[in-house]
């Protein structure tokens, strides 16, 4: 049924049949609507001036995050680095010496017990820390004056109890290194499969590590030259002998690294290092042994200081002359690092 009615209100004419006829929305219409709704009771955003007044207003960060390594950070790979080692060394001698006739010993019989600064020296060139060539070198010389507590013959000299003997000794030694790190405890490790497992806990602030423990081996040849002089001075007398060889030897070593940047003012690392070795030439049981032991403080990349022991101990035997002993003493030096 429908109805056609027409009225006329100020002249407006209305179709009845249009306001009884109801079309359903369609499903785009319903999503048009429920958008203009989320819109309308979504909060208004504030004005740009807003957003920046508050963003320059918060505070700024000033802490540095700690790095975290990852498998591709080599934290133990390093450039090519030489470093320069000299140290005055407070050495004495200890040994017992014969010249064709009966031992002495060195530091008490001859009176020559006496520490003297001793030059010493150490260039080393390193890449990173797993490989290593050092050159040393040092020198060393004391003499006296004492009276003869014991009787015997050193080559022409014959000696008397009580005799004035004027005593002489000089030693040198230089040699060559190289090592090799085998273990690093605290460092990454690698899978037998190749996979890096990263020790994030040993991380330093810059990256490093905060500590690193390094077991090394070594290979050494060391050469050694000492001479002795004796004079008995109530006889008229004196005597002396000569002697070098060339040995080559093997060694091992422990050391470890402590970074201190940002931690210890003024102080960029502490390194701790010992290490020894032990060689022959095979020939009159000639042999040599080494141990040097240290503290190491570097105030900057370049320059530290360094304290520590060192012994040179050695044996020369050339058929009628023997020496057996060793310069050994506490040492004090620089760091200088290219």
């Amino acid at each position: 049924m429908s109805f056609a009615v027409s009225i006329t209100i100020v002249s407006a004419t209305v179709n009845a049949e249009s306001l009884l006829t109801v079309e359903p929305l369609s499903v785009a219409d319903l999503r048009v609507f429920y958008e203009n709704q989320d819109a309308a009771s979504a909060p208004a955003a504030p004005p740009k001036s807003a957003i920046d007044s508050a963003t320059l207003s918060a505070p700024l960060s000033t802490s540095t995050p700690t790095p975290t390594p990852t498998a591709n950070t080599s934290r133990t790979a390093g450039d090519f680095q030489l470093t320069f080692s000299p140290a005055l060394w407070m050495a004495r001698v200890r040994a017992n010496s014969s010249l064709n006739g009966a031992t002495f010993t060195v530091d008490d019989d001859l009176g020559l017990n006496g520490y003297e600064p001793t030059l010493n020296g150490e260039l080393s060139a390193s890449w990173g820390v797993f490989y290593k060539v050092m050159a040393t070198g040092w020198f060393f010389s004391t003499d006296a004056t004492t009276t003869a507590t014991t009787a015997g013959s050193f080559g022409s000299v014959n000696m008397s109890i009580g005799d004035q003997l004027s005593n002489s000794f000089s030693a040198a030694g230089a040699g060559c290194e190289f090592d090799v790190t085998l273990w690093q405890p605290f460092a990454d490790q690698q899978t037998p499969w190749g996979q890096t497992i990263v020790n994030a806990r040993n991380t330093a602030t810059d990256g490093g590590y905060k500590a690193d423990l390094r077991f090394k081996a070594l290979a050494a040849v060391r050469w050694y030259s000492a001479s002795l002089s004796v004079s008995d001075q109530t006889a008229g007398t004196n005597d002396s002998w000569s002697m070098d060889a060339v040995m080559p030897g093997i060694g091992a070593g422990i050391e470890i690294d402590f970074n201190l940047k940002g931690r210890i003012p003024w102080v960029e690392s502490i390194n701790m290092e010992a290490t020894g070795g032990t060689g022959s030439n095979f020939t009159n049981g000639q042999y040599f042994t080494f141990v040097r032991a240290g503290v190491s403080a570097m105030f900057s990349p370049n320059c530290g200081v360094q304290f520590g022991y060192r012994l040179e101990d050695f044996k020369l035997d050339n058929n009628s002359a023997i020496f057996d002993g060793g310069v050994q003493g506490l040492f004090l030096g620089i760091n200088v690092k290219f």
